[in-house]
């Protein structure tokens, strides 16, 4: 059965902030299915980056402008289709690890939101 937990990323000017992640335990082996993920805003530089982490290493890294969302300056909305973009990712998470999602901004701050889709018992 596939299961979602929550995250909530505040992102923080000129820092890379991540979630308290999805941790895999003995009793509960855990495998990483997919990320689904909002974004609040976008910096008109292009230079923040989504990152998805397996312990410290980085797995993953995405450019904001890959989000549908408004840019961050923005005074009207243009963005008429659904926010949520969802990114496969089949990750086995060994027990005693953590997969982890962030958010490594520049000077302008954007956070992000979403929910990690996986299953217990792995493949």
């Amino acid at each position: 059965m596939r299961q979602f937990q929550l995250f909530r990323v505040t992102g923080v000017a000129n820092a890379t902030t991540l979630d308290s992640g999805l941790k895999s335990t003995i009793a509960e082996p855990k495998r990483l299915i997919a990320i689904h993920l909002e974004m609040s805003a976008y910096a008109a530089t292009d230079d923040n980056n989504i990152q998805l982490y397996h312990e410290q290493t980085v797995v993953s890294e995405f450019p904001e402008k890959m989000f549908r969302t408004e840019l961050a300056a923005a005074t009207s909305s243009t963005n008429v289709s659904g926010k949520r973009t969802e990114f496969p990712v089949d990750l086995d998470i060994p027990p005693g690890e953590v997969a982890k999602i962030g958010i490594k901004c520049s000077a302008t701050l954007t956070s992000i939101r979403g929910a990690y889709e996986y299953e217990i018992g792995g493949k």
